[in-house]
């Protein structure tokens, strides 16, 4: 056992998710007992490289996976869930997950060589009341993102209590789920008054509040009305939102869908899986029978939004793809974020390749109403603050500029410099018992 003055403090360290956006992995200790929140992959420099993927140190871990009581995985984009069968590999503990995330992290154990009966999952939702795990009570919340059932985790610890609220924005008209559930959130707050907040900076630099996800099918059907032939979609896979968007319009216009590239395909079997698209079910069509189509009367959503290297649209871009030619006169929407730094050069190139071949190509560059963010701007970062209330502020899931730009909100709101930490991968936040928070 550790010692008693050791006992009464506890530790957060990330281990990824400060000063990036990727390779998030945070990990509570108090004494004996170890809770991770979140385990991703990071990114290469060079778009596409998958074989190149990022993953945590996980040696402070398995010093002390005698201490790992469990890992609860806040939503399914790969740079929270992607290095779980990493981990798993390593370490056996139990995954507490919605259901959607845990069939996305299945879908990768099960590449990895694990068997899904090995691992125990703990299925958790927004509507899951408070859940021992080792010395830690969590409360799940339900938080708007880019992928539907993101939690907001509520920790309370034997020395005061924590929100640690993962990527999110504050959406009041969601494609497929209810908004941000503030009265749980405040509710949770009010009653037990939280030490620390830890929350997504991404967006910290950017005025205003961020857009609805719901404004971007009747952009897309704009577009898909006016389209003379053939109509490409390409968005992250796992924003099924975006898929259900995409799928209504092209419905609505009269066309059909085909699914094209094997992250895009594996998504859009678990969202109907799910019931995600039950209501649109007659709008599916194999690729063999959609290309027996007018291409006026066909839509495929293509993996490869960030140019990836050896995906399907990168492929059909340079006129390798055995199944899809581009020609001239079709259509190629660019429906993602190309904000991160290390996939703009891979898209770039993929767009002049498509251009070239004569498809009419919309991206950032040509409108800016393509892509609803799923991080929250300046004003639903200061919204945050307002209902929670902690006595310190932690920002995550960002660079060192956002984390800057989050430190500033945090000042023009009220609260002293010494009360946000910014913190640094493998440094640890240590709390007492008396309240005291020092990094380190």
């Amino acid at each position: 056992m550790t010692n008693s003055k050791f006992s009464n403090n506890l530790k957060i360290i990330p281990f990824g998710g400060v000063g990036a956006v990727t390779k998030n992995l945070f990990v509570y200790q108090y004494g004996d007992n170890i809770l991770i929140i979140d385990c991703g992959v990071g990114f290469p420099d060079e778009p596409g490289a998958e074989d190149k993927l990022l993953i945590p140190d996980f040696s402070y871990l398995l010093a002390n996976k005698e201490k790992v009581r469990g890992l609860i995985v806040t939503h399914a984009h790969f740079d929270h869930y992607g290095a779980v069968p990493n981990l798993l590999s390593k370490i056996n503990l139990p995954v507490y997950a919605s259901q959607l995330t845990q069939e996305f992290i299945k879908a990768k154990i099960v590449e990895f060589g694990i068997k899904e009966k090995s691992v125990d999952f703990k299925t958790i939702s927004h509507k899951s009341g408070e859940i021992g795990i080792g010395p830690f009570k969590v409360t799940p919340f339900h938080i708007n993102h880019s992928v539907p059932q993101t939690l907001g985790i509520f920790l309370q610890t034997p020395v005061g209590n924590i929100f640690h609220v993962t990527d999110y924005k504050f959406d009041w008209m969601p494609v497929d789920e209810e908004p941000f559930d503030i009265q749980k959130a405040s509710l949770l707050a009010a009653k037990k008054k939280p030490v620390l907040l830890l929350s997504d900076c991404l967006g910290a630099n950017s005025p205003g509040y961020t857009e609805s996800e719901s404004t971007i099918k009747q952009v897309l059907e704009n577009i898909m009305i006016r389209a003379p032939r053939m109509v490409l979609v390409t968005t992250v896979s796992s924003n099924i939102s975006r898929m259900k968007q995409t799928i209504q319009a092209a419905a609505n216009v009269g066309r059909k869908i085909s699914f094209l590239g094997r992250s895009i395909e594996e998504s859009s079997k678990i969202a109907r899986k799910l019931g995600y698209f039950s209501s649109l079910k007659n709008c599916f069509l194999p690729f063999k029978k959609i290309k027996r189509l007018r291409p006026d009367k066909q839509c495929f959503i293509v993996a490869g939004s960030y140019g990836q290297a050896n995906s399907a649209l990168t492929r059909i871009s340079q006129n390798k793809h055995h199944q899809l030619k581009i020609k001239k006169r079709d259509t190629v929407i660019f429906s993602a974020d190309p904000a991160p730094p290390q996939v703009i050069v891979g898209v770039n190139k993929v767009i002049d390749s498509l251009s070239r071949a004569g498809a009419r190509v919309f991206y950032y560059e040509i409108q800016d109403n393509l892509h609803a963010s799923g991080h929250g701007a300046a004003e639903d970062v200061k919204m945050l603050f307002s209902f929670i209330k902690p006595k310190y502020l932690m920002p995550i899931g960002g660079d060192y500029r956002h984390m800057s730009a989050y430190a500033l909100l945090a000042q023009q709101v009220g609260y002293q410099e010494e009360k946000v930490l910014i913190v640094d991968q493998g440094q640890t936040v240590s709390i007492s018992s008396q309240g005291q928070v020092v990094v380190k």
